[in-house]
């Protein structure tokens, strides 16, 4: 068997075969003592018709069984041998037989398209950079303080500002109530903004077992089914109770942490801090040079290509969302899309943007013939663990040697981006805002006016 390969555009490729009579032959006579049993002939015991007699009635089926053997056969040598992998399933075309026995073929199939690399050392590129403030470490000592804040009840005065209540409440709209509208012993921080406006507003003055209906209206902005209804909350007040905010001096210091001082403590929760930011920016700059290197090259993905990565992305979303206890179609339901709408805005994109920079990079690493060494693998190991919230050996376990392949990949990729970022120049944009976690409480705060239904 020989035979050669033909790249027909960017990512279609052929296998040219030739098969010799005298390979054809030989697998033909296997084929006719494996199968003669099945072709009755009559006048002879099953089986013991010759293969002369049996084409007479049946034409070259053992011929024929050894051409499909061999077609399979040598596609498989041919990948062993390092021809291109399919990344679609492979169509036979062109089968001839000749006067002198002799087959040739050719096997046709989607190859991972050819990569044309811009640009990718040397870069100049613009990365928004984090810096920390000392607003940012305030607020951080704050949320410490915040946390360690305990609230004592009080019996002597009325609700007021920053109070936390617990209490029952019934809302009804024409005087029926609705689902999600009531509860008892509901826990309030007053001027938390959790509620709809005017009803935290409301409690302020009510006393311990003082009742009050509250005459509120939905926002315009809120659930559909409620948005700018009249609706009546009927709330009674069990308990009251007001913060207790802890002094920052050097007792509390000891007590929440290692440290001993204030300054101490300062000091390392800038450290924290600083180090957070050193590696977002760190990962800026990545995401900064390898977005650049993909806009550089140049890449025809072929819609076959193209459809089996949105079918896995669409994998990946039903079952990330059924972790969730939700599918994808309850997901476009809620969103009001069809499947193919979703498919055309969300899924196609990210699909294309997906694959586009992974052939991309595994062009650079080819060209730059990276290799990973154990150090790399290591922090590969160590990296990919802590994304699923375990430790490497725990990961090794796990993997027990079958994703090993994977890692040393991505470690390959991290390497080489790592010496793009070295050899690039930055023109740095300054981002000021770097209280991570106050921005996700407010954003936790945000969702939690938009998700209560009171």
């Amino acid at each position: 068997m020989s035979y050669t390969f033909e790249k027909t555009n960017s990512y279609t490729g052929v296998l040219h075969f030739e098969i010799p009579a005298e390979t054809i032959e030989e697998e033909a006579r296997k084929a006719y003592y494996a199968d003669r049993a099945k072709y009755p002939i009559p006048g002879f015991r099953r089986g013991k018709a010759p293969r002369k007699v049996i084409e007479q009635y049946f034409g070259q089926v053992f011929t024929d069984k050894a051409i499909d053997e061999l077609m399979n056969s040598s596609f498989k040598q041919a990948l062993d041998e390092g021809a291109p992998n399919p990344v679609t399933q492979p169509a036979a075309k062109n089968l001839n037989i000749g006067e002198d026995g002799k087959a040739t073929f050719d096997i046709e199939y989607q190859v991972l398209p050819d990569v044309e690399l811009g640009d990718y050392m040397g870069l100049t590129v613009e990365v928004n950079e984090e810096t920390l403030t000392d607003d940012a470490v305030e607020n951080a000592i704050q949320r410490e303080i915040t946390r360690n804040t305990r609230y004592v009840p009080v019996t002597d005065r009325p609700i007021k500002m920053d109070d936390r209540v617990r209490f029952d409440y019934a809302g009804t709209i024409d005087g029926v109530a609705f689902e999600g509208g009531s509860q008892e012993n509901a826990t309030l921080d007053i001027g938390s903004g959790k509620f709809i406006p005017g009803f935290e507003e409301g409690l302020v003055g009510l006393s311990v077992d003082e009742e009050k209906d509250l005459e509120l209206t939905f926002p315009e902005q809120y659930k559909k089914e409620l948005a700018g209804k009249p609706v009546v909350f009927h709330v009674k007040i069990h308990e009251i109770s007001q913060p207790e905010v802890p002094e920052l001096n050097d007792e509390f210091v000891a007590d929440i942490s290692e440290f001993s001082t204030v300054d101490e403590y300062r000091a390392d929760i800038r450290k924290k801090l600083q180090a957070d930011i050193d590696t977002r920016n760190e990962e800026a700059r990545m995401d900064a040079v390898t977005g650049a290197a993909i806009e550089n090259a140049k890449v025809e993905i072929s819609p076959e290509l193209l459809n089996g990565e949105v079918e896995n992305m669409l994998q990946d979303y039903d079952m990330n969302l059924r972790r969730q206890g939700m599918s994808l179609d309850d997901y476009m339901k809620a969103t009001g899309m069809n499947r193919q709408t979703f498919i055309d805005l969300q899924v196609k994109p990210a699909a294309r943007m997906q694959l586009t920079s992974r052939l991309v990079m595994d062009a650079i690493v080819e060209k730059e013939q990276v290799e990973c060494t154990d150090e790399m693998y290591e922090e590969q190991l160590e990296k990919a663990a802590k994304s699923y919230g375990m430790t490497a050996d725990a990961l090794k376990k796990a993997l027990n040697g079958t994703n090993n392949e994977s890692i040393r990949h991505d470690a390959k990729i991290t390497a080489v981006v790592k010496k793009m970022v070295e050899s690039a120049n930055f023109t740095v944009v300054t981002d000021e805002k770097t209280d991570d976690a106050e921005n996700q409480a407010e954003t936790e705060t945000t969702e939690n006016k938009e998700n209560d239904q009171e």
